[in-house]
């Protein structure tokens, strides 16, 4: 028979997805706890600890004259039955007239839980006695300073009247309230700031799910079953995707957090990016003699565009406080200039210093009880630091290597041990490491098409970097390569083509053999974006184009070091700026 569930008693408590069975507050404490079979009898009252008291901490508090106001707010959160059952609990009780009841009064029942009942309640029995000094998590999962040696205070406010015995626990009467410190992931809900478009996409994501086995089975109710203790697993994909958990008590980050403005603002700058066609071709084989076309399909525009920008838009906003310069952020306050050398986002972007700094200019820092949240205005993101990066493709990147044409096989990978390059040739390579590529004959002109990652409908200033032949030895004959390039991607209508000329500076080109050398090929406007379309590319063909006649002038052997997609609008800037940091090649992004 299926099982019907009413959760009428609404203790609730979140266990992370991942979490030890026995909850994090649990492993903390002082109690050693053998294994989760006997869930239910964890938090019993045991008579060795607590007094013989017929009360139970409920009876206690609604019939305590100081303690009226408390007694309404459980009430209203339902926690007077929780705290009549037989869990053992310590529950530290602010005094009438000490604390904004008549806002409180207004809070909606979960809001007033989360943030003010279980602020105040904790599992096991804490009597005070002698020097106190103990770390209490809270239901919320809240850590708090419980210390004393004769005055007694937690969170810094003071238990006025101690030991109020209990059959299912004590009570500590305190002079106020205990301030509630939201974590980064709570003061998305904040109502202090209009923080509503980031909060309802990140809340759009969550997943929660009661479990039966580890939750207290409370009375039954019209053949219902009730919890005195509903345990929850709360899962949001957001966090792993970002590799930012602004959800956990016991992590430390720092976060952007774009008010509705700085939200719908960024949204405008971004969306231009992400142009996609709900029918498209894809050239699946790339080979000159066996081309291949495939049709695909996008079925909901709207929707992957919408996607793409909101992961794109979030994508740089977290930080991890502990991890390389980011351990800056811990002190940085609100007016205050950064001085970093680079921040390391969660998703791996390095900032480097000028535009860290821009992210903190004018924003507002919120301290959490995780690290800190900086409310802004305004993004202030250069397109090309996430938005809109720079796409570097490693020549000896095998994945993103289509096809070769007129080739000995296989490709060769040189590593250039560090260290051992001929100091006559000027510059360095990417990754240590080139593809050669050599004609299976003299008299063939060979060829590669690399596939091209991660293209936003955007325009791209293109290079390739090629590499001498003398890039370890001095004695080698050293002879310019000559080559042509084409770019095979989606036109507005749709359909793949190949270009040659039109898009490039030159209809063939030259190296440098004195250095590696980095070719600028040609700007190229790509009307669609790639990225969240799957496994789907433009490419470009890249051929040695030498005639018998020429074979004392030029050399057939490409070495190619790596292809480099700019922004346009980043390379204008390094134009005039050719001092400018940033992190090269985000082809994660």
């Amino acid at each position: 028979m299926k099982k019907t569930i009413m959760k009428r008693f609404n203790n609730n408590r979140i266990l992370r997805k991942g979490s030890v069975c026995c909850g994090i507050a649990a492993a903390l404490t002082a109690l050693t706890l053998t294994g989760c079979s006997d869930w239910n009898d964890h938090y019993e009252a045991d008579s060795s600890i607590l007094n013989s008291q017929q009360t139970t901490l409920w009876e206690n508090i609604q019939t305590n004259k100081n303690l009226t106001q408390f007694a309404s707010l459980l009430r209203k959160a339902g926690y007077d039955d929780v705290l009549n059952a037989t869990q053992t609990y310590t529950v530290w009780a602010p005094a009438d007239g000490t604390f904004d009841y008549d806002v409180l009064n207004t809070y909606s029942k979960d809001l007033l839980e989360r943030e003010f009942v279980q602020n105040h309640i904790a599992r096991n029995n804490y009597p005070i006695s002698g020097k106190v000094d103990e770390r209490i998590f809270t239901l919320n999962e809240k850590l708090m300073f419980f210390k004393g040696n004769g005055d007694y205070s937690i969170q810094g406010i003071n238990v006025v009247s101690p030991n109020m015995a209990s059959r299912n626990g004590v009570i500590h009467q305190i002079g106020g309230k205990i301030p509630f410190m939201a974590n980064i992931f709570e003061l998305l809900s904040s109502k202090d700031y209009p923080l509503d478009s980031i909060s309802d996409f990140f809340h759009s994501y969550d997943v929660k799910k009661l479990d039966e086995d580890r939750s207290i089975v409370g009375p039954m109710e019209d053949g219902k079953i009730t919890y005195l203790d509903s345990v929850f697993d709360e899962h949001n994909d957001l966090f792993a995707r970002f590799q930012a958990y602004i959800n956990r008590e016991d992590s430390n980050y720092t976060m952007i957090v774009p008010t509705n403005k700085a939200w719908h603002d960024a949204r405008e700058k971004i969306i231009k990016y992400y142009k996609y066609l709900p029918t498209f071709e894809f050239m699946e084989n790339t080979s000159a003699t066996e081309q291949k076309k495939t049709t695909v399909t996008i079925k909901d525009v709207d929707y992957l565009r919408d996607s793409v920008v909101s992961k794109m838009l979030l994508t740089d906003l977290f930080y991890n406080n502990n991890v390389c310069d980011n351990r800056k952020l811990n002190n940085l306050q609100t007016g205050e200039t950064l001085h970093a050398d680079s921040l390391c986002s969660t998703s791996r972007t390095k900032v480097y210093s000028e535009d860290a700094a821009l992210l903190f200019e004018n924003a507002k820092r919120l301290d959490s009880s995780n690290g800190a949240a900086w409310v802004t205005d305004s993004l202030r993101m250069r397109p090309w630091t996430t938005w809109n990066p720079e796409i570097v493709i490693e020549g000896e990147n095998a994945q993103m290597l289509s096809s070769s044409v007129s080739a000995a096989e296989p490709l060769e990978h040189i590593y250039v041990v560090p260290g051992t390059q001929n100091p006559e040739v000027i510059g360095k390579l990417s990754n240590d490491t080139y593809l050669e590529v050599t004609p299976i004959s003299q008299s063939t002109n060979p060829g590669v098409v690399y596939y091209l990652p991660n293209v936003r409908s955007t325009t791209y200033s293109i290079y390739i970097v090629l590499v001498p032949a003398n890039i370890v030895r001095s004695n080698v004959e050293l002879k310019p390569n000559r080559f042509k390039v084409t770019m095979g991607a989606v036109g507005d209508n749709g359909k793949n083509q190949d270009k040659v000329s039109d898009w490039t500076v030159l209809q063939t080109f030259e190296s440098d053999t004195t250095k590696v050398d980095t070719i600028y090929l040609g700007d190229y406007t790509f009307p669609m974006a790639y990225i969240g379309t799957g496994n789907y590319y433009p490419y470009l063909r890249i051929n040695s184009s030498i005639t018998n006649k020429e074979r004392a002038l030029y050399d057939r052997n490409l070495r190619i070091d790596c292809i480099i997609l700019r922004p346009k609008e980043l390379d204008l800037f390094l134009k005039e700026r050719p001092d400018y940091k940033y992190d090269k090649g985000l082809y994660n992004n």
